[in-house]
């Protein structure tokens, strides 16, 4: 796996994006505990207020462990006022098989870190490393009221198809 270590500046603040590994499985676990109801209802959907401690704990290491082949991670971090590095975002691709080039995507930002342009800056970076895996087309399920979320994806200029099926908005965006 090629090394990824960047930095950005969003409104003064250092945050650093790299691909995610093990030891960032209690970074996850805080972040998920950090996100407000609406975060975690627009990430998780219906999920999003059932999940045990357990569940969250097996959920943020299983993302932490990547198996590289089928899949990948980038986290974004930051140092909080007490000088520990904190997680503030990650975005994930998840195929079922190492063969397949469509997978499904994943991405969330701690509230206080939505609309100053980390998404863009983590869905570039894993759409890139998605594109280097083969892959060429990433979907996920997307809340009706996640118009931020469209906005981002629709930004980058790329193809996207989108439906509701369920309540939802599947989309698939090539790459």
């Amino acid at each position: 796996m090629q090394e990824l270590d960047r930095r950005i500046y969003l409104k003064g603040q250092e945050v650093r994006l790299r691909f995610i590994n093990k030891e960032d499985t209690q970074k996850l676990v805080d972040l998920f505990y950090q996100l407000s109801p609406q975060t975690r209802w627009l990430r998780y959907h219906w999920h999003a207020h059932n999940f045990s401690k357990e569940e969250v704990w097996q959920q943020c290491y299983q993302m932490a462990d990547v198996d590289w082949v089928r899949s990948a991670a980038v986290i974004a971090t930051t140092t909080n006022a007490e000088g520990q590095c904190c997680a503030v975002g990650v975005a994930q691709v998840v195929r079922v098989r190492a063969e397949d080039t469509e997978a499904e995507a994943a991405i969330v930002l701690r509230d206080d870190f939505q609309k100053k342009g980390l998404g863009k800056y983590l869905l570039r970076t894993l759409s890139d490393k998605a594109r280097q895996m083969g892959m060429t087309h990433i979907v996920g399920w997307v809340m009706p009221e996640n118009i931020y979320l469209m906005k981002l994806v629709r930004r980058f200029g790329l193809e996207v198809e989108s439906k509701t099926e369920y309540g939802e908005r599947r989309v698939r965006v090539t790459l």
